[in-house]
Parts: C-alpha cells; structure tokens; sequence
C-alpha cells in the first residue's frame, strides 16, 4: 500500500508478499512483518489494527526517510517481547477456544498522521 507519501507492505520469510487490489494473501501459519517506510519530510505516528485490536499502543513515531520492520506486538512499550505476528487457519478449535470469532479477523488496518510542517518565516531587517 502507497498513500500519501507512507508505504506498508507485509513480509514472509523477507520478502515482501504482492497485492491484488487491497488484498495481500498470507500462507496459513506464516510468521510475518509488516514494514512501515515513512517517504514525507515530516515525522509520521502509525497505528497498525491486527484482527481489530492495536499491536502498537499508543502509536509508532516513525522519522522522515526512515522504515521500521514490525514483526510483533508491542506490550507496555517493550519491542522484544510481545508475540511475533503470525496468520492462523480459522478452525473448529479456534472458533470455540477463549478467542472466539471476531468481525475483524484476518483484517490488516494501518491508521496514519503526519506532523504539521514548520512554518517558515521570511524576515526582512533594515540595518541603518
């Protein structure tokens, strides 16, 4: 996905998986990433819905010109120990386990802002 200058796309095994309109297909049982690319000359804040819930709390600050990998959830801000993102078969044992059925399942939403610019200020001073 391209928009306004912020790139997402999702990763298997490194390699960046291809889209089909506004659809990437993940291979059941696949651990994956999602990488961020932040092309503007101001600093973006990123939200990324897994299944409907937030993997990244509080939003991602990412830099102008700069990416991040993100391969796992992020729990009280820790970025190494939150479970690593992973596409699951919906099976009988899912749908009637703690986790149930949800409207979002298997749905990837990526929520971004981007920092207002710095005015620029032109100031002429006459010297006499």
């Amino acid at each position: 996905m391209y928009n306004q200058k912020l790139v997402a796309s999702i990763k298997v095994k490194g390699k960046i998986l291809r889209e089909f309109k506004d659809t990437v297909y993940i291979p059941f049982a696949s651990e994956y990433s999602i990488l961020l690319k932040n092309l503007n000359t101001v600093r973006a804040v990123v939200n990324v819905y897994i299944d409907g819930e937030n993997a990244v709390p509080g939003g991602l600050v990412i830099d102008p010109a700069r990416s991040v990998d993100l391969e796992r959830w992020i729990k009280n801000g820790n970025l190494t120990e939150g479970n690593r993102f992973k596409f699951i078969e919906r099976t009988a044992a899912v749908e009637n386990g703690p986790r149930g059925i949800k409207e979002e399942d298997g749905l990837v939403r990526v929520e971004y802002q981007f920092e207002l610019p710095r005015p620029v200020i032109n100031v002429n001073t006459i010297w006499g």
